[in-house]
Formats: structure tokens, sequence, C-alpha cells
């Protein structure tokens, strides 16, 4: 077995080598210029010329590797002048990547004599084996294949250069996986489309049967896995998603499927994995405010009240604006069945946050009145009137302390309002009785959680559940519970 003219102590052999190692991917292809000469009494110098890395080209097979040495990386008579230190030497040097083996596939062609080498490098780092060309291993064609996917769409040649490697290599799993992700990426409505594309490789698929989607986990790559996850998300199979999407931790994958794994976590009620896959997400997309704003919403609903403050912060640097908050916060609210002290925890910080820009999108009035159109059409009855009066004794209640901050007592009342889940019917298994208890201790939470960012002191607010507008208004929201 003979060794690489270019040593593995080399700066550019380490380079990679630590780049294989870490969490970082080398660059899928590069190319460098050697020459070599002899000297009497030094013996074999190796000269180097550039080194360069090779955007939007990645062979599809080991023989399509050496042919695109062979043939000066395709680039013919018109390469880039950049590129004259690494053609214009005798000796082409070429890194590829492949991330299913966790290896460089290294080439050295000698222009001269037509003779080449190749050897797989890594793992673990100093470890090399020569190939022997004449007897191609099988198993390095399927990992270029993989690798060609793997390393990123801008190899694949959109649905149309993926369409015709389907045709060349036929549906394997890789590859259909990569159709997938183009799909959902670039034409997100054509879910029938989509699906018909999975089931080329998987025919057992169908919107009717999760276990057959579970069922995939244990026997494709990771990445197979998400994008066939994040379809399953798509299709509303949300238990068989998240079984699939939780690779996403373990593989690279494009930061969309870490939302998509946030999403199905927070779906199914699992929020620590939910604030974790988001953080991922707000990592990878610092600019985009939707990752902000469900990181934030996952945080304040676990009670990380201090985390909170700090992601409202990157919310608004990363461009959202309060209002939008606001809004996708009361959307939240009317359709989501959140547990009572999630929802009391949202409330009261949201209100002391937000105050403004809540009240804006919904004044303590149009509050009211949207809670009578929800609960009782709109129609003048005695459950308005009940819920008209007791608003109004709960705001003379709270005005002495919160009239002391701008527009105090209308954020207190709407935060108890919101926070008893009016806007939403609970749902319930005991008695009215003991769920407005409940719903009392949760509106009684979100106005002290108000009240503690809003204004000094708590000693003018009602003491416990002293507060008879407060108990009134939760025995209301109890009773016309579905």
């Amino acid at each position: 077995m003979s060794p690489p003219l270019l040593g593995l102590d080399h700066d550019w052999h380490r380079q990679r080598a630590q780049l294989r190692t870490g969490r970082m991917r080398p660059p899928p292809l590069v190319a460098a210029g050697l020459d070599v000469q002899f000297e009497p009494d030094t013996g074999r110098t190796v000269n180097l010329g550039g080194l360069a890395v090779i955007f939007g080209v990645f062979p599809a097979s080991l023989p399509e590797f050496l042919d695109l040495a062979r043939a000066r990386l395709h680039l013919g008579a018109g390469q880039a002048s950049e590129l004259d230190a690494v053609l214009n030497t005798r000796i082409l040097a070429m890194w590829a990547w492949l991330p299913t083996l966790r290896q460089d596939c290294y080439l050295e062609l000698d222009r001269a004599t037509g003779e080449e080498h190749v050897w797989s490098i890594g793992p673990p780092a100093g470890v090399y084996r020569e190939l022997d060309l004449r007897d191609l291993p099988a198993l390095f064609d399927s990992a270029f294949l993989d690798a060609l996917v793997l390393n990123g769409p801008g190899h694949w040649g959109g649905e149309a250069g993926l369409q015709r490697l389907v045709e060349r290599f036929g549906p394997q799993p890789m590859l259909v996986a990569a159709q997938l992700s183009d799909l959902l990426d670039h034409q997100p409505r054509l879910l029938s489309k989509t699906l018909e594309t999975a089931r080329t490789c998987w025919p057992a698929l169908s919107q009717e049967d999760e276990a057959a989607w579970v069922a995939l986990a244990d026997q494709e790559h990771p990445w197979v896995n998400v994008q066939i996850g994040r379809l399953a998300l798509r299709l509303g199979l949300v238990r068989a998603a998240r079984v699939l999407l939780r690779y996403a931790t373990g593989t690279e994958v494009q930061p969309v499927a870490h939302f998509d794994l946030g999403q199905a976590s927070e779906a199914l009620g699992d929020l620590d994995a939910a604030e974790a896959a988001f953080a991922r997400y707000a990592a990878a997309k610092p600019n985009d405010p939707d990752a902000w704003r469900r990181l934030l919403f996952c945080r304040l609903r676990l009670g990380h009240l201090a985390m909170a403050v700090e992601t409202l912060k990157r919310y608004r640097s990363a461009g959202g604006r309060d209002r939008d908050l606001a809004e996708r916060f009361l959307s939240s609210l009317a359709k989501a069945q959140l547990p009572g002290d999630q929802r009391a925890m949202l409330t009261g910080w949201m209100l002391a946050q937000l105050g403004e820009a809540m009240l804006r999108r919904l004044s303590l009035r149009d509050l009211v009145a949207e809670i009578e159109t929800r609960r009782c059409g709109g129609a003048d009855t005695a459950l308005a009137i009940k819920l008209e009066r007791e608003t109004e004794r709960l705001r003379l209640e709270l005005e002495p302390a919160a009239s002391t901050v701008e527009r105090g007592v209308e954020e207190a009342v709407s935060t108890v309002l919101l926070a008893l889940g009016l806007l939403v019917r609970p749902r319930i298994g005991r008695s009215v009785r003991a769920v407005s208890g409940d719903l009392a201790h949760h509106g009684l939470a979100a106005l002290e959680l108000w009240a503690g960012q809003r204004i000094d002191g708590l000693e003018a607010l009602p003491a416990g559940l002293d507060s008879p507008a407060l108990l009134a208004l939760a025995e209301l929201a109890a009773q016309t519970a579905g």
C-alpha cells in the first residue's frame, strides 16, 4: 500500500481531518495542484500549487470522480484564472467528502504518466487505505451517491436533476428523500404529489396508517427519516412525524427540520423537546422572528421567565413586531387547549410586556364583545349581561392599584379574562365548582405575574381569592365550558 505524495501530516490533510472528527463537515469537493522534483541531496520534494473548492459539482459514483479529474474538472479551456495553479501542475489532487462513511476519498492523478491512485482517509484520523481501481468497491459508489444528496441541494440540479438521477439509479431512499425535501421546500401545497413521490420507494405509506411511517425509522438513514417526517407532519400524522423528526438531532439537516420537530413535539405536549428544537432552529436562523416567537411561547409555558426576556429581545432584533406577536398570542389562546397554569403564565407575562400592542389589537371592550360572540353567539342573553356586569365590577376592584400605570386597568382586567380561558371552551371532567376554583387560581396567578412587572407592590390588588368579581367570572367560565 503506497502512501499519498502529499503526506497526511500536511496542513491541507490535517484541516480536513479536524473537520471530519468534529461537528463540522469538510467542503464537499476540493482540488489542489502538486509538482514533484527530485534532488540528489534532498530526494523527492513536493511543491504545492493552489487549492480550490469546487462548487455546484459532485460526482455520483467513484468512476465519475475519476472521470472528473481526468477531464480537468469538466471546466475545459474556459476555467477561471484562479484555477491555473491547480490545473497547470503535473499532479491533480482531489478530496471528496463522503458523509455516510465519515471519510474523504482522496485522489492523486499524474497527468504526465496517467498514473492515478485513490485512498480512503479516516476514520480515525491518520488512517488511510488505498483502493484497487481494477475492482472498485460498490460501497464507494453508493457512498458517492449519498454524498451528492447529503452535501446539499446545490448539487442536485433541482427537481429535474433529481428526476434524472432517479431514472439513472432507480428510486433509492436517499434520492427519493431528496425529492421530498425539494417538493416540501418549493411546492409545499402539492402534498398529494409529494406523497405519491414517497410511495415510489415506500408503497405502504398512506394518510390512514401511521404505523407504516413509524416502521421506517429503524430502516433508513437519519436524513431520510427526517424528510419523511416532514411530510408526515404536513399530512397531520403528528406522532409518526415526531418519531421520524427526532433523527434531526443526530444528522446534518436543513434548519426547517428542527422547526418541524419543535411543532410536532409541542403538539404532543413535550415542551422540553419543543424548546430544544426551536432553540436549534433559532441558532441556525437568527434573523427569522418566527423562530424566536415559537421559542418564546415554549419558554413561557415552561415558566422560564428570565430566558423569555432575552428571547423577546432577540425576536425584536430580528425584525419581529409587537403587534404580530400579540396577534399570534391571541390566536393561540383562542385555538389551543392549554393547561390553565400555562395559559396564566403566557397571559400575565405577555400583557405586561406587550400591553399597548395587545390593547390596540383587542381593547377590553372588544375583548368582552369577542367573548360574547364566542360564548353565546352575540345574543343579548343572561350570560352576556353577567359577563359585562362582573367585568365592570372587576375593573372597579383593580382600579386603585392598576391605574397607577398607563392603561393599567384595561391590561389587568384583560389579563384575568384571557387567563380564565373565556376565549376558548376548556375541557373539563369535574364539577363546575371544582373547575371554577381552578380557574380562579389561574386568573389570580396571571394577575399577580402581570402586576409584578407593571406596578410596584400588590397591596391594592384583591388579596388571595377574596375578589367577588374574579370568582364570579371563574364560575361563568366554568358554567359555559363545553
